[in-house]
């Protein structure tokens, strides 16, 4: 698991470290576009994602977001949740647009 940290400093192994997983990307753009969502939307839209669509892949997702995921993010300052609704900070939008800002440069690099 990732080091405590503040959540007004995010250094950059702790930001590599969470950009490091593709569930935490896709949990970053979901709630960077939507703001708040309930459990359900975001093990679907992470499972889209993952192209798990069978009843026991999103089931390991949903145990996956509670056990790491979300607890990483809440950790680093980027969402709250509840056992309702998965939350997204002032912060996570940072974050969302360093990815958005990256995914431009690949593909420029691949059109190049």
């Amino acid at each position: 698991m990732a080091a405590t940290t503040n959540p007004e400093t995010m250094n950059r192994n702790t930001t590599f470290d969470l950009l490091s997983s593709p569930v935490r990307r896709e949990i970053i753009v979901t709630l960077h576009e939507s703001e708040a969502v309930d459990w359900d939307r975001l093990t679907e839209a992470v499972a889209t994602a993952e192209t798990d669509t069978d009843k026991d892949a999103r089931r390991q997702i949903r145990i996956a977001l509670h056990h790491n995921h979300l607890p990483r993010l809440a950790e680093a300052g980027l969402v709250v949740y509840d056992d309702e609704t998965v939350t997204a900070t002032t912060r996570l939008d940072t974050v969302a647009d360093e990815i958005a800002r990256f995914d431009g440069a690949g593909e420029a690099l691949t059109q190049a």
